[in-house]
């Protein structure tokens, strides 16, 4: 098995901490200096949808490095005005406007921005299990205090609400759920009223959740009843990874934000938020700036991913892999009794590894450690540290599946040897 230290001079926060170190990349493939290819199934942590190095997204952003490779956030460019016009004709909404960012993380601080805008409320309800991006505090060192009237938050202004485990449903999920949820914005009204309710209708980062539509609808009929807005974060989900373009093709209320990364860069360093207008442009100009939101390569990366996103019928194709995967892991599943709670959601998947009832994360940590001894690159995680999550590129072909098929089991298989190897 091949490790990669970090580099001495990188802090440890950022460190590398899988497989070796790599000089390029084809489709779900990754090659190290001698040639020697490692199946990505994390697909650069969930970005590289298209798979690396996409043909028509590695041309555009080469085109537009030899036309203007920077201007700034408060300078446009033919390819900005592109990627814009492109998010807001396949977006759900009737009216949008598209807000720019450099990251996903930066993508969420602008719409809790705009929810504080466009309500007048300050505090934001969010999910146990959910992840939105680790930014903090930046805000607060700046002295200009136009910039932060729609930003500070006052103390304990997070209230957080119970989602139902999708792992272990129960016939009142949604009448409890609907329950604790009335009981979170309450508190949440109480500490300035609700400015938004934030949610990912997949968490990934902690194994593959699922929410179901139901709850969608009662996210958003409850977030709507107390003046505030519903933010789907689609980083992850969003523009067919998970098997649709927008969540919001799911619910009978469309969410008021919805936020994009991941995906609409194929790679390369992009967000955004999108909502009608009248809803995003309640936040004044020049609030919300960064020096690389917007930026020409990004942007012409981003619109040529969005062609592709429609030329190759991603979300269809999303739903196909996940039926495969679906499949294949319940197979394995009938043969290693410790595998539990397979679960798919377009091209997203991941299963538990359970011991006695309850959950194995030991066994969680062996899989992912048998995987890198056949150069398949998978990401642990979940609740309870017991998930293994399988996040390939949408766009696989036959052969390519073959091949995390056949590393996917060999990894299981190992693990459940308890190899010498893995220790």
């Amino acid at each position: 098995m091949t490790r990669l230290q970090a580099p001495v001079p990188e802090a440890r926060s950022t460190g590398t901490v899988l497989g070796p170190e790599f000089v390029r990349g084809d489709g779900p493939w990754l090659f190290t200096e001698d040639g020697t290819a490692w199946f990505d199934g994390t697909s650069g942590s969930g970005a590289a949808t298209l798979g690396h190095q996409h043909t028509a997204v590695t041309a555009a952003a080469a085109e537009q490095l030899l036309r203007i490779t920077h201007t700034g956030c408060k300078l446009g460019s033919d390819a900005r005005t592109r990627m814009v016009t492109a998010i807001g004709r396949i977006s759900p909404y009737d009216e949008p406007a598209v807000l720019p960012t450099a990251t996903g993380a930066e993508a969420v601080e602008s719409a809790l921005k705009i929810a504080r805008a466009a309500t007048g409320h300050r505090a934001v309800v969010a999910f146990r299990h959910g992840y939105h991006g680790k930014t903090a505090g930046a805000l607060a060192l700046t002295w200009r205090d136009e910039f932060k009237p729609h930003s500070d938050l006052p103390a304990h202004a997070v209230v957080r609400a119970d989602l139902p485990d999708p792992r272990r449903p129960s016939a009142d999920d949604a009448q409890t759920f609907a329950a604790h949820l009335s009981a979170a914005l309450d508190r949440a009204d109480q500490l300035g009223g609700t400015a938004a309710v934030v949610l990912e209708p997949v968490q990934v980062t902690e194994g593959i959740l699922e929410v179901a539509p139901v709850l969608l609808d009662e996210i958003a009929r409850q977030a709507h009843s107390r003046g505030a807005l519903l933010v789907l974060d689609e980083i992850y989900t969003g523009l067919g990874r998970a098997g649709r373009l927008f969540t919001a093709e799911l619910m009978a209320e469309r969410p008021d934000l919805t936020l994009l990364g991941k995906t609409l860069g194929n790679g390369f360093p992009v967000g955004a938020v999108v909502g009608e207008r009248h809803v995003v442009d309640a936040l004044p100009p020049g609030v919300q700036t960064s020096t690389f939101s917007g930026h020409p390569v990004s942007c012409a990366a981003a619109a040529a991913v969005l062609d592709t996103v429609r030329s190759e019928a991603l979300p269809a194709r999303a739903l196909a892999l996940g039926a495969r995967m679906a499949a294949d892991l319940g197979a394995l599943a009938a043969r290693y009794p410790w595998i539990a709670s397979v679960r798919t959601v377009g091209a997203l998947a991941a299963f538990d590894c359970a011991r006695d009832g309850g959950p194995d994360p030991v066994r969680a940590r062996a899989v992912t450690r048998a995987a890198l001894h056949g150069r398949l690159l998978l990401f642990g995680g979940g609740p309870e540290g017991a998930s293994v999550k399988i996040v390939p590129p949408a766009l696989l072909d036959d052969d390519a599946y073959r091949s995390l098929a056949a590393g996917l089991a060999d990894a299981v298989a190992l693990a459940d040897s308890g190899s010498e190897a893995l220790t």
